[in-house]
């Protein structure tokens, strides 16, 4: 065993402990306490960090790693469906070469930020393998795209992908579903029955535009012509002249196992729904800014009680996959909510939507060993000390 103590220790699941330690055995936490308390019987070597904070890996719950190789390609944009167009005509020249090694740079930038878990979303399953081989735990949620799909009876049946032996065997991959626009509601049912008969969890875009509720609300607009052009419209569709989040609900698509994502346009009963069904919303909030959605409703939903998990999308539309950069913006952006609220939700919380929270997101005996640490010079800022020192690339691992 091993004791590790630097000035602050931040368990996430108990309030920051000054002076503090953290006992470590192999790969798992023993103890984590007051310095002075754990320190008094404790025999093993001691490793002093300084003025700084040890604080568990971050959980980013909503990547695109095979979009890596587009960083720089795509610019901000003003608006979303510009955004889209760019990605998806930069995407289709990428050769497969410059896609794998897009991840590989990509898992290697979650790493060097503090990232210890990654909720992965990928429709070619490229990102599988090297996730397989990396340091950081994943889940892996392969997206299902198919409003064409009306008359699907298993998942199986039109994703090869869902027959591999390999997947049935793997805990830690699920389906997910693009979102409400492009996937068709007998596909929404297949994806639900496949995940919730190996108790996996999944996930959904949901609100990212204002386009995708005018689509649901009259069926036209941009997703309609988006749909034509793809070869994926249905000849008769009627829109169901229900929101986003109403319609997965109605969908029976909501609830605890459930990662909506990004939530820019959701209106305050749709913040209600999700708070009622307990469904997690997966906010990106510099990733919305980056692609011209817009920004989420924060204070709606923290006052409707929605669960909230962080992502930061993929480098074809954000700066970087740094989620300190997230949780310094958060932190200025609303200073009325201390750190230690935005905090959880890069760590405990997204543990706990993908279902990891046996091993992640908080220091506490039993957990692994998944440490990092941050210089802290002592300012009376202490929150935005600690982000703008992540952002910055100043968090290291302790090994």
């Amino acid at each position: 065993m091993m004791a590790h103590v630097s000035r602050w220790v931040l368990p996430v699941s108990q309030p920051p402990i000054q002076e503090g330690a953290v006992v470590v055995a192999q790969d798992r936490i023993q103890a984590v306490g007051p310095a002075k308390e754990i320190l008094e019987s404790f025999a093993g070597p001691v490793y002093d960090h300084g003025e700084g904070a040890i604080l568990p890996g971050l959980v980013n719950c909503h990547t695109h790693l095979e979009f890596s190789a587009l960083a720089g390609r795509v610019p901000p944009q003003k608006r979303w469906e510009d955004w889209v167009e760019a990605t998806l005509a930069g995407f289709a020249l990428l050769t497969q070469e410059e896609m794998k090694k897009g991840i590989d740079q990509g898992i290697q930038a979650l790493r060097e930020c503090g990232t210890i878990l990654v909720g992965e979303v990928s429709n070619t399953a490229a990102s599988w393998p090297h996730l397989e081989t990396s340091p950081l735990a994943y889940h892996l949620f392969y997206e299902c795209l198919g409003f064409d799909l009306w008359d699907l009876r298993n998942l199986e049946e039109a994703l090869p992908f869902f027959t591999l032996p390999a997947v049935a065997n793997a805990p830690w991959v699920s389906a997910g579903a693009h979102a409400p626009y492009s996937v068709s509601p007998a596909l929404f049912r297949a994806i639900r029955a496949w995940n919730a008969a190996r108790r996996r969890p999944q996930t959904v875009h949901l609100s990212e535009t204002q386009a995708e509720g005018d689509f649901l609300a009259r069926g036209g607009g941009f997703f309609k012509d988006l749909l034509q052009r793809r070869g994926r419209t249905v000849e008769g569709f009627q829109p169901p002249g229900l929101s986003p989040a109403a319609y997965l609900a109605g969908l029976d698509f909501l609830g605890p196992s459930t990662l909506a994502v990004h939530g820019v346009w959701l209106e305050p009963s749709d913040c209600d729904l999700l708070a009622r069904t307990q469904t997690w919303l997966v906010i990106c909030p510099r990733a919305n800014r980056y692609t011209g959605a817009g920004t989420p409703p924060l204070q709606e939903l923290l006052q409707a009680g929605v669960p909230l998990a962080l992502g930061t999308d993929s480098l074809a539309g954000n700066w970087d996959l740094n989620l300190f950069g997230d949780l310094l913006w958060l932190y200025e952006k609303f200073p009325e909510y201390s750190g230690d609220l935005w905090l959880r939700l890069g760590t405990l919380h997204g543990a706990q939507a993908l279902g990891r929270q046996d091993d992640f997101g908080s220091l506490e005996p039993g957990k692994k060993a998944a440490l990092g640490y941050i210089p802290l010079p002592g300012a009376a800022d202490f929150w935005g000390e600690l982000f703008t020192a992540g952002a910055a690339g100043e968090f290291c691992w302790i090994r």
